[in-house]
């Protein structure tokens, strides 16, 4: 699909979050911003700067994890985020303590003298988001950091990633997990073919859905008492939306404890791209 029409502010000390399916245009929007694609068209600045004019200023003032990027299996941990601060012009010393610092907080000081080749492919995401986090650079740019990766593992990832925000820089990462979205973004950038459809904090987005809670259930056993509700359609199970905790709790009441109520939970920021994208819509069951 590509980059068709992105329109975005990211504040200083702010992480924002490009999120939508694959395919929306959040890696293109990216290598754009980080000066590895050059528009064709369009105002596109960072930090103040023109990404096509400028491009050498922003290089030195930003870091980036490419899609799928991997450190060199030639290299243990330790090394590679050494040598690449110091291939960024820090001091061999300060670099030695950066790489310290970073390895411990992403949880592989007990691997960094290990080569790469015996790491898990999880360790090596690991050493690869260390990497790009040590530098401190002002704007970090992360795309689908944490593709892959266990529950425990991803949770270190986002820690690190907060922790760089607290320390005043700005990041801007691409996903499509909207849990992980919810989780991180101070603010959410939606992508869907290319075009951004909303650009909120991740609360006033969930509170522009005018449903709060949605219930799972088994399709068969509900259909006779679904007729009236918002509804997705998932085949052999159904989501039905609630105005209210009340609303919800009565329909589950209605269905009786005979297995077909599956699960109840807030609406998250899966539940509002699929309402944006819907024009609105949800269908009625």
């Amino acid at each position: 699909m590509g980059l068709r029409d992105a329109t975005f502010r990211v504040s200083e000390g702010e992480l924002a979050v490009l999120a939508g399916p694959n395919g929306a245009g959040k890696t293109t929007t990216v290598r754009v911003l980080a000066t590895v694609l050059r528009p064709s068209k369009g105002r596109t600045r960072v930090l103040g700067f023109d990404v096509t004019r400028d491009y050498g200023e922003i290089r030195k003032r930003i870091s980036y994890m490419p899609q799928g990027y991997r450190p060199s299996n030639n290299l243990t941990p330790m090394e590679a985020v050494k040598w690449g601060l110091v291939a960024r012009g820090w001091a061999l010393r300060e670099a030695e303590a950066q790489a310290r610092k970073w390895l411990k907080l992403l949880g592989l000081w007990e691997d960094r003298d290990r080569t790469c080749w015996v790491l898990s492919g999880g360790q090596r995401v690991r050493v690869a988001a260390a990497m790009t986090l040590a530098a401190e650079a002002d704007v970090v740019f992360l795309d689908e950091p944490t593709v892959g990766l266990d529950v425990e593992v991803k949770h270190t990832v986002w820690k690190a990633i907060r922790e760089i925000v607290a320390s005043g820089a700005t990041i801007l990462l691409t996903t499509h997990d909207m849990h992980e979205a919810e989780v991180l973004a101070d603010k959410v950038v939606f992508m869907h073919r290319g075009r951004t459809i909303a650009v909120e904090e991740p609360r006033r987005l969930i509170e522009t859905v005018p449903y709060r809670y949605r219930v799972v259930v088994k399709k068969p056993k509900a259909l006779e008492k679904m007729e009236g509700y918002p509804a997705l359609d998932l085949g052999d199970r159904v989501i039905l939306y609630a105005r209210s905790r009340r609303e919800a709790l009565k329909f589950i009441e209605e269905l009786g404890a005979d297995g077909t109520v599956l699960g109840l939970d807030r609406v998250g920021l899966e539940d509002v791209f699929l309402h944006l994208v819907r024009g609105g819509k949800v269908e009625s069951g």
